[in-house]
C-alpha cells in the first residue's frame, strides 16, 4: 500500500515542483518531456526530472521519486518535504511535543488551546522585539507586529508525537537589491536566535543570562509565552525551523530542544523582567488614598499614592508618585470629591513598591452619567 504522502504527491502539478526547485537554487534545463534540475551536494551533483504534464501515465511514480530524492538531499522525511511543497513561500516552525501522555499523537483540548495561544504570543513578542528590543513590552499592540501576526497561519497538527506547525509567509528574494530581509523573515530569524540563547543559558545553568538578552529577543513577553509551551507531563519540546527556499537561510540553529524541567526557569525570568523593567507611557486609573506635602509651602511638589490596577496583578495595587504643585492640587481636589483619575508616566519597581516616575497631569475620569 502506498503511503499517504505518495498519493498526495501525484496530485501536485508540475509548476509546484518547478517553483520549489527554482527558489531552492536548483539549476534548470529543458528536455523533450521533462524539465531537468541539478544541484551540488556533499556527495556530488544531484539531478532530478519534473514531468511536463500531469497526464503522463508515470507522473505519480516520477514525482514520488523526486520527493524521495529531495528528502535525502535535505535530510528530512518525504512527508515533511511534501508539506513544504504546498507552502513554498513560508518559513515553517514545527513545535513537536514528546511525552508519555501524548504518545498517541493526541492532546487534551485544554493543552491544545494553551499551545496555540502561547504560539500567538511568542510570534507577537518576537515581532515587537524586531521593532524595538526591550526587556519588557508593556503593550503588544504595534500595528506592524499585529498585521504580521494576522498573516501567519496555523497548520493542522502532524504525526510524530504531537506536532503543531506554524507558517510565516516570506516573499522570495528578487534581484540583488541589497535590502534588508522582509519583516516576517526578521521575526523568525530573531525568534530562532532567542530560543538558542534561552537554551544555551538554561543548559549551562546560567539562568541569569535570560535577564540581559533583550538584543537577542529575550523579553519578559517572549519568555512568558514560551514558558506556556511546557509539554504535558514529563517530556520535552523540540522547535524546528525550515526556511523558505526563496531566500538565503539564516545562520541560526535549525532545531532547539527544551526538557520539561526548564520551563519554570523561563517563567521566573519573565516575572523578574516584567516587574523590574520600567514601562514608559504607562497610564493608570484609580483613586488617590495618600497625599502628603509640607503645609508650609503650597508651591512644593507632593507625595501621593494611587490605588490602581497594574498589569499582571490580579488585585488593585498602591502606586507611589511625586506630583508637581499644580498636579498635587488637582489630586487633592479629586480625593476630596472621591473622583476617579488617570495619570501617565513610567511605571517601575522600587524594592517592593510600585512607583510612577515622571507623572503627567492628573485627569479626572468622567462617569457615563457625566459625559
Amino acid at each position: 500500500m502506498k503511503p499517504r504522502w505518495a498519493q498526495q504527491a501525484g496530485s501536485l502539478g508540475p509548476a509546484v515542483f518547478r517553483r520549489y526547485l527554482a527558489t531552492a537554487g536548483w539549476e534548470s534545463s529543458e528536455r523533450s518531456k521533462t524539465w531537468r534540475y541539478t544541484c551540488d551536494h556533499a556527495t556530488g551533483p544531484v539531478t532530478v526530472d519534473v514531468p511536463k504534464r500531469q497526464e503522463f501515465l508515470d507522473y505519480e511514480r516520477r514525482v514520488v521519486e523526486l520527493v524521495e530524492i529531495l528528502a535525502t538531499v535535505e535530510e528530512r522525511t518525504p512527508s515533511s518535504v511534501l508539506f513544504d511543497l504546498g507552502y513554498p513561500a513560508a518559513d515553517k516552525l514545527a513545535f513537536r511535543f514528546e511525552s508519555t501522555e501524548i504518545q498517541s499523537g493526541t492532546i487534551s483540548i485544554d493543552d491544545a488551546w494553551r499551545i496555540r495561544g502561547a504560539q500567538r504570543q511568542l510570534l507577537l513578542s518576537a515581532a515587537h522585539s524586531v521593532l524595538e528590543p526591550l526587556a519588557h513590552h508593556p503593550r503588544l499592540s504595534k500595528t506592524e507586529a499585529v498585521e504580521f501576526l494576522a498573516s501567519c497561519r496555523a497548520a493542522p497538527p502532524r504525526a510524530g508525537s504531537y506536532v503543531a506547525p506554524v507558517l510565516v509567509p516570506v516573499a522570495p528574494a528578487m534581484g540583488q537589491t541589497g535590502l534588508d530581509d522582509p519583516f516576517p523573515r526578521r521575526v523568525t530569524k530573531l525568534l530562532a536566535t532567542a530560543l538558542r540563547a534561552t537554551s544555551d543559558a538554561l543548559d549551562s545553568g546560567q539562568d541569569e543570562l535570560l535577564l540581559t538578552g533583550a538584543r537577542s529577543g529575550l523579553s519578559s513577553n517572549l519568555l512568558g509565552a514560551f514558558s506556556e509551551l511546557r509539554p504535558p507531563g514529563q517530556g520535552y519540546l523540540e522547535v524546528s525551523f525550515t526556511w523558505a527556499p526563496g531566500r538565503k537561510a539564516p545562520d541560526t540553529p535549525r532545531v532547539v530542544r527544551f526538557e520539561h524541567t526548564l520551563f519554570d526557569a523561563m517563567a521566573e525570568a519573565a516575572r523578574v523582567l516584567r516587574e523590574t523593567t520600567p514601562s514608559p507611557g504607562t497610564t493608570l486609573e484609580g483613586y488617590f488614598t495618600k497625599l502628603e506635602r509640607s503645609p508650609r509651602d503650597t508651591t512644593a511638589p507632593g507625595e501621593v499614592a494611587l490605588v490602581a490596577q497594574v498589569e499582571e496583578r490580579p488585585n488593585s495595587t498602591q502606586v507611589y508618585m511625586t506630583l508637581s504643585a499644580q498636579a498635587y492640587q488637582a489630586a487633592l481636589d479629586a480625593h476630596g470629591d472621591a473622583a476617579r483619575v488617570r495619570v501617565t508616566g513610567t511605571l517601575a519597581r522600587n524594592g517592593r513598591r510600585f512607583v510612577l516616575r515622571n507623572p503627567g497631569d492628573v485627569v479626572r475620569v468622567l462617569d457615563d452619567d457625566d459625559t
